[in-house]
């Protein structure tokens, strides 16, 4: 039993040395396991892949491959650590890249622990989705698409996130940067997101957003114009929190509740570090959009916990569900008895 493990530790070992220094994609179909090496390895593995089967991704570049078959994609996380005592590199897909999955199919993709680069377009219906811990640079839909119960979860969205007509779309504490969403034959829910508009005369602003229930969110605004403030009748917010230049954001939804909080311009009352007025900071994957310690108390949400990424029941975290090695240490010999001194840690977010 002591050689089995040994073994076991030693190949884990050689594997997360590996996957360090190399590209690695290995696919998990009928209990069988193939790898897959070097940039194309994504793509290799998609090509080889059948609907329900899982490709894991070492840390590292991987070259963008249109995804046609519902796939579980699981890479080592979004972020890069700055620990000095422990790194961790992000699994990252270089370029644009579709999700384009047949009607048919009776199984969904879900995709976890990807920093993306590139525009994800998504084309006919992605259906039941689920994304988790993932980072988008835009997210763009192709004619006659459409998003049906999709979930994102611990997601960002750097420059823009767009939604297809006759979709409907669930937001768990993630950060959504100019959300464009201006179909009345659409429907949205966000609990505990950080949602920014802007003006620019593209249909990022409040009044183009329709049919979106907010909830325990902070809604931020970038215009000097005095022009589509305020989010319409169509939607409906609870408990959140607006920071803006101009007029409240929640001007047309009073008479249906006075939950909601205009901070206005004083919005380092309310972050730490985030200006409201700087797309560059929305941008810029450093930026957490933590509360100050008085916010964190003073604007509460419907469950009483902080709104905003870090309150509810699914705090914002960026480690991936599925258990990461960043820690494996062996000694260089074993002990006079035969042991040998194994240092493993293993880190996953907790739900």
């Amino acid at each position: 039993m002591k050689k089995a493990f040994l073994s076991l530790v030693a190949f884990v070992f050689a594997t997360v040395c590996f996957a360090q220094g190399s590209l690695l994609a290995t696919l998990s179909h009928n209990g069988q396991i193939s790898a897959y090496y070097g940039a194309s390895a994504l793509k290799t593995a998609l090509e080889a892949a059948a609907d329900g089967d899982v490709i894991t991704l070492s840390s590292g570049q991987f070259n963008a491959a249109d995804i046609t078959k519902a796939v579980t994609l699981r890479g080592a996380g979004m972020s890069v650590s700055t620990d000095s005592l422990q790194t961790h590199e992000s699994t990252i897909i270089q370029g644009d890249y579709a999700i384009n999955l047949a009607d048919t199919l009776q199984g969904r993709i879900i995709m976890e622990g990807i920093y993306m680069n590139g525009t994800v377009t998504y084309k006919g219906t992605v259906k039941n989705g689920q994304f988790l811990k993932c980072r988008f640079s835009g997210l763009e839909y192709s004619t006659n698409s459409k998003l049906t119960n999709t979930t994102f979860i611990h997601c960002r969205f750097a420059d823009y996130c767009h939604i297809a007509a006759n979709s409907n779309a669930y937001f768990i504490n993630c950060v959504v940067n100019r959300l464009k969403q201006n179909y009345s034959s659409s429907n949205l829910e966000m609990d505990n997101c950080f949602v920014h508009f802007e003006y620019d005369g593209t249909g990022y602003t409040p009044e183009d957003c329709n049919n979106t229930y907010f909830k325990n969110c902070i809604l931020s605004y970038q215009n000097t114009s005095g022009k589509y403030n305020s989010l319409p009748t169509t939607c409906v917010a609870y408990n959140c929190v607006g920071i803006g230049l101009r007029d409240n954001i929640f001007a047309n939804l009073q008479s249906k509740n006075t939950t909601n909080t205009w901070v206005g311009s004083d919005c380092a009352s309310v972050f730490k570090t985030y200006t409201a007025y700087n797309s560059t900071s929305i941008l810029s994957d450093s930026e957490t959009f933590e509360l100050t310690d008085e916010a964190k108390t003073k604007y509460l949400g419907t469950d009483g916990t902080q709104v905003g990424l870090y309150g509810g029941s699914l705090v914002y975290n960026e480690h991936p569900t599925t258990p990461q090695i960043t820690k494996c240490n062996v000694a260089a010999k074993s002990t006079a008895d035969g042991k040998l001194s194994v240092d493993i840690e293993v880190k996953a977010a907790e739900y």
